[in-house]
């Protein structure tokens, strides 16, 4: 039978088909590339305890480049013929930026330099990619610094590099695999979340994309509302002022934006370019990914001066950010169902998302792993777009008002396009598929928006109970420990059998190692109901922590029957059975838990050291293997294997396991588990080829105490002779072990060891009693850093003691002179601070922390025209919501024309206030919208009206009077020169108006009004009380004060 020349033509062009899907490629590689780098340095060893104990043990970075210079770095390219990838290892495993290669656009937004700045929590930060952040709010404490990685060829043809590392303070575990696949135009993180740990942790995961800020740049974040940081809701996109928000252009007002977009139930948002006609997204199934938060710069200069800090020529950016939970909550007093999430021992979550590309289709209404679709409708027009991202066979159907009025088979390859117009009216009900709904939209918009609240019922009346409950958990939950405390025994006073708040007690206590303690309040619930499960299970690890072994087991029994507790109770048996040395039950309540949990990495560990004792190679692999493909990082799997090959030895160098920041926490992390399950030898072999880390010598030499004393000493001796520096003793497994080296070997090194062990556990007072013990002896100024600033019931004297101690024992660092300076100003010594800060100054001219500081005593001291000197010499490079420099700049330019004013010297008034209005960018902050000049307006008024300038006058007090009509609510002292203009300007309605509202009730807010209002009214009994308050400096009272007499 003769073919067909169509036939012949379908054959061929298949066959092609077919040989370019063979002729697919994907290739990983590491390489070295030399970057120009703005460095971070100037590691601070003070502990972080004061000012942010939610991260110790990490400590912050306080130096920060100008300039730039080539650094080495190590790059992990993915790139198969679609898209390119690039991850950096060394910078938190961040993805560095992603390309797409028909077009050269970047779908990810890539800056070619590594520009740190002082962002995150630990300091330095960089922008673009994609940042993982995971433990609590804020940029990772590993964001900058290297992670533990490797790179691999998969068997199903893929290549992946995956990155992790440890969160130290909660002990929680995070891996991302990037993969990327030959024939798809999309990459994928595979991500997976360990809670080590024995206790509840913290929750927060956000995967912190970015892309190019442009003008034409749509956000398309599927959603009828966005959430507020406090979890208050407002509308999206078209907000309560008319505005598209999902407009780039559109947000020119206000600050920098933070939109959590929530409400429909759809899988992918992302944003697309109309003028270059290319976009991004991001894709992940709802339940794993809820999250989809734009942030934005302000596009004022207050946003736009982070273009020049972060980048050189790459031009800004906005985040989109996808997240476990709907908010990046920060707790607050609004009422809303918005809380925080809580993180179970020995639990993993797992989810996967997919990064991709799109282009010219106008924009996009669906996306799944197979493609991209996008259908716009005009009157009587319907546009329908399709961006393959896999190879895509399957049929496009339209249905018009439930009619089928189009059908067609496509096939595109990935990044191909496919468009059609349809002659269909936008009034119709248009549904279009594309195969089994692998795409799918229909312009019945309200059929996939949710109802669930984002609103309280304020109406409800919730009981006191319930409340301190609902506050001290949010408080645990927010690492705020002392303060949850603090609400749960106020609860328990008021409900001593509140069963939920002894179980959180008995786990707080837990925290600080009172373990009696612990018992007492987990058994005063067992002694309500005796199967309570948490009460259970709090008793349980309590005893276990006792070495009362019998009651652990006993009581985690019970704790299994709840499967809350389950798959974690039956890992502790296991660990305590293994201690015991009972390995035929350890295995079985390993098992246990997994048959509930097959990814609790604790039974599998246990399961995979028994199978070495027993010798089984072939069980040996097969439990290692198994562990591996959960957890390709899992530190523990690769020093079995090598006591394995090594029969129980160590071979190699260890450190060698260990990528990360801190090898020396990982190896003792791993120790310390050999120490829980009983096996010393194992423990002692990893600490005694670790190097030379201060903890771990402590620890090796407590393993050494009852059977070589003298080696123990030996290696105590050994400690001390070493610096006290970025030691940070952390967790509980180590108070007991530093009570025993400050008792054998008397010394103000283990105590103030012992001091931070104390403090992070929440034994404040017991740590401040050991360091305030040490006196005069220690002989590191970071000790008395430290000991200045983590006691605040120290006397004035004592103080000024330990920081002019600090300065004495080290003058070369410049943070002991700021942080000196600062403890004057703070104590209102002004004239002391501006003395030590001209000394500082001249020896350290550069440095804008001591130059901001300086000018900032100067300017206390009166000396506006030297704060200004010094000002304009310095070169700020800001955190992320500086504005200290720019308030030194306006109050100094402002107390001092205040001076020529009362001289009579409009001009030169005129000209320093004028000035003080300006924004210079090198004090690191650029002008916002909307600035609140109504002080410096005022008393230009006042110098205009002098001058006989009544029309000029009369125009600023007219944008004093436009200006808080727009900012009634609020509450600022300055509100006081609206009275004034007002009634200058005889508006006597709109001053009645504003008064009525500052006239409200009184709260921490609106003391400001109040001491406007006071002013107004020249009410000297109020204002002689609101003189002590403090909520104004000096200089702006005297402003207030002079301005009623102008």
């Amino acid at each position: 039978m003769k073919e067909s020349k169509g036939a012949s033509i379908i054959y061929v062009l298949s066959l092609f088909q077919a040989l370019l899907i063979n002729a697919q490629s994907v290739t990983i590689k590491e390489e070295t590339m030399a970057l120009d780098t703005y460095m971070f340095s100037v590691p601070d060893p003070e502990p972080i305890l004061d000012e942010n104990p939610k991260i110790y043990p990490y400590f912050k970075f306080e130096g920060y480049s100008h300039t730039s210079k080539k650094k080495d770095w190590k790059v992990v390219v993915l790139e198969n013929d679609y898209i390119k990838v690039f991850v950096l290892p060394e910078i938190g495993g961040k993805v560095w930026g992603a390309i797409e290669k028909s077009t050269g656009e970047e779908f990810l937004y890539k800056n070619k330099v590594i520009k740190f700045r002082d962002i995150a929590m630990r300091g330095p930060w960089t922008s673009g990619g994609i940042e993982f952040n995971f433990g609590i709010i804020g940029h990772s404490p590993a964001t900058a610094t290297p992670v533990d990685y490797q790179i691999r060829k998969n068997d199903d043809g893929s290549v992946s590099c995956i990155v992790g590392n440890t969160d130290l303070p909660s002990n929680t575990q995070w891996r991302v695999e990037i993969n990327l696949q030959k024939d798809k135009a999309f990459f994928e993180t595979k991500t997976s979340w360990y809670n080590a740990s024995a206790l509840n942790e913290s929750y927060y995961n956000w995967m912190t994309a970015a892309a190019a800020a442009k003008d034409d740049l749509e956000i398309i974040a599927p959603g009828d509302s966005y959430l507020e940081h406090n979890g208050n809701a407002d509308p999206w996109p078209i907000d309560v002022e008319g505005r598209d928000l999902s407009m780039y252009r559109n947000n020119n007002f206000g600050g920098s934006k933070s939109y959590h977009i929530v409400g429909d139930y759809k899988d992918f948002f992302g944003g697309y370019y109309h003028d270059s006609n290319f976009g991004f997204g991001h894709w992940s199934p709802y339940e794993e990914m809820p999250g989809q938060k734009i942030w934005l710069w302000a596009l004022s200069r207050s946003g736009g001066i982070w273009e020049d800090l972060l980048t050189d020529t790459d031009g800004q950016y906005i985040e989109f950010q996808a997240g476990r939970l709907f908010n990046q909550y920060s707790p607050s007093y609004a009422v809303n169902p918005i809380t925080q999430a809580n993180f179970e021992p020995n639990v993993m979550d797992r989810w996967d998302e997919i990064w991709f590309p799109y282009k010219e289709i106008g924009g996009m209404v669906d996306a799944t792993k197979f493609g991209v679709l996008n259908v716009e409708q005009d009157r009587d027009t319907t546009y329908i777009g399709i961006n393959a991202l896999q190879d895509l066979n399957e049929d496009l159907k339209v249905l018009v008002n439930g009619n089928q009025v189009y059908d067609k088979k496509i096939a595109l390859r990935p990044m191909e396009v496919f468009s059609k117009k349809l002659a269909v009216l936008k009034s119709d009900r248009i549904e279009v598929f594309v195969g089994d709904r692998k795409l799918y939209y229909t312009n019945n918009t309200g059929k996939t928006l949710i109802k669930r609240p984002f609103q309280s019922d304020t109406d409800l009346k919730i009981s006191k109970s319930q409340a301190l409950f609902t506050r001290g958990w949010e408080e645990m939950k927010f690492r705020v420990y002392d303060k949850a405390y603090e609400s749960f025994s106020e609860l328990i006073k008021i409900d001593p059998s509140y069963q939920g708040a002894l179980v959180k007690l008995a786990e707080l206590e837990y925290r600080k190692t009172n373990f009696e303690m612990a018992l007492q309040f987990a058994n005063r619930a067992l002694q309500m109901d005796t199967y309570n499960p948490g009460a259970n299970y709090m008793a349980g690890i309590a005893y276990r922590a006792q070495k009362d072994y019998i009651n652990a087991l006993e009581s985690l029994g019970w704790a299994a029957r709840d499967v809350k507790f389950r798959s974690v109770s039956y890992a502790q048996m296991a660990e305590i059975y293994t201690a015991l040395g009972n390995s035929e039950r350890a295995d079985l309540y390993a098992h246990k838990a997994l048959d509930f949990n097959t990814y609790n990495l604790n039974a599998r560990m246990v399961l995979l050291l028994l199978a070495r004792e027993e010798k089984d190679a072939d069980k040996f692999q097969k439990r290692r293997n198994e562990l591996l493909k959960i957890d390709p990082l899992n530190h523990f799997a690769s020093i079995e294997t090598n006591f394995m090959d090594s029969n129980g030895g160590l071979k190699g160098n260890l450190l060698d396991n260990f990528q990360n920041e801190f090898p020396g926490e990982s190896v003792l992390d791993l120790a310390l588990y050999y120490y829980g399950l009983g096996h010393i030898e194992e423990a002692i072999a990893l600490l005694s080829n670790a190097g030379n880390f201060p903890k771990i010598k402590i620890w090796l030499a407590y393993l050494f105490k009852d059977t070589d004393v003298t080696k123990s000493d030996a290696i105590l001796k050994q400690v001390l002779m070493d610096s006290v520096d970025f030691v940070f003793p952390y967790r509980r497994e180590t108070i007991p072990v530093l009570e025993w080296a400050e008792s054998r070997m008397p010394h103000w090194k283990f105590k103030y060891f012992l001091a931070q062990n104390y403090m992070a556990a929440g034994l404040s007072d017991k740590g401040q009693e050991l360091i305030k013990s040490c006196g005069e002896i220690p002989d590191s100024d970071v000790f008395y850093r430290f000991r200045a600033k983590s006691i605040h019931t120290l006397s004035y004297g004592d103080k000024l003691r330990d920081y002019q101690r600090a300065l004495s024992l080290n003058s070369g660092n410049w943070l002991s002179w700021n942080e000196t300076i600062q403890f004057y100003l703070a104590n209102e010594k002004y004239t002391e601070a501006q003395k030590l800060g001209a000394k500082a100054y001249k020896k350290f001219p550069k440095n804008y922390s001591i130059g901001l500081s300086y000018s900032k005593a100067l300017l206390y001291d009166h000396q506006y025209a030297k704060s200004i000197k010094v000002l304009k010499n310095c070169n700020v490079l800001p955190f992320e919501h500086a504005s200290e420099g720019r308030r030194i700049y306006e109050r100094s330019y402002v107390y001092l024309a205040l001076e020529y004013v009362q001289k009579k010297n409009y001009t030169e008034a005129i000209q320093l206030l004028e000035a003080s209005k300006e924004w210079p960018e090198h004090l690191g902050v650029g002008k916002p919208y909307n600035v609140d000049s109504r002080l410096q307006d005022f008393l230009l008024a006042h110098c205009f009206k002098e001058q006989g300038k009544e029309v000029d006058s009369r125009e600023l007090l007219n944008s004093i009077a436009s200006y808080t009509d727009d900012n009634l609510e609020t509450p600022s002292p300055n509100l006081l020169f609206g009275l004034l203009a007002y009634k200058k300007l005889g508006k006597d309605s709109e001053a009645d108006k504003l008064l009525k509202i500052m006239e409200g009730p009184t709260n921490e807010a609106n003391r400001r009004n109040k001491l406007a209002l006071a002013f107004y009214k020249n009410d000297r009994e109020a204002l002689a009380k609101m003189k002590d308050e403090n909520i104004v400096d000096e200089g702006t009272w005297n402003i207030l004060e002079a301005s009623l007499n102008y």
